[in-house]
């Protein structure tokens, strides 16, 4: 299983794009096989800073998820909006043990 969590931080005149194309992404990513949850989080203090948290099945997911239209119309978005660099990390899911479950 790959979880992967990424911040980004997003110029104060683009949040609602960015917001909009994320939300967007998300929705058609979580249908993708190999997905199991895809979270969009926004800081409740700093409305500028947003967290991606990813879970996919396996690299391949991952990897073929990289390649969609939707997250190539994001990608688009995200990189006019981006106010500085992010960063992410992978994680190993320590618990829940085992495969997750969509639902």
């Amino acid at each position: 299983m790959i979880v992967f969590q990424v911040h980004h931080f997003i110029k104060p005149d683009l949040i609602e794009e960015y917001k909009a194309a994320t939300l967007e992404n998300a929705r058609k990513t979580i249908e993708e096989p190999g997905v199991i949850r895809f979270d969009v989080l926004q800081d409740e203090e700093d409305p500028s800073h947003f967290s991606l948290f990813e879970v996919y099945r396996d690299k391949e997911a991952q990897e073929s998820h990289l390649q969609t239209e939707h997250f190539f119309a994001w990608k688009e978005v995200a990189l006019a909006a981006f106010a500085k660099r992010g960063y992410g990390h992978k994680f190993e899911a320590l618990y829940p043990e085992g495969e997750w479950e969509k639902g």
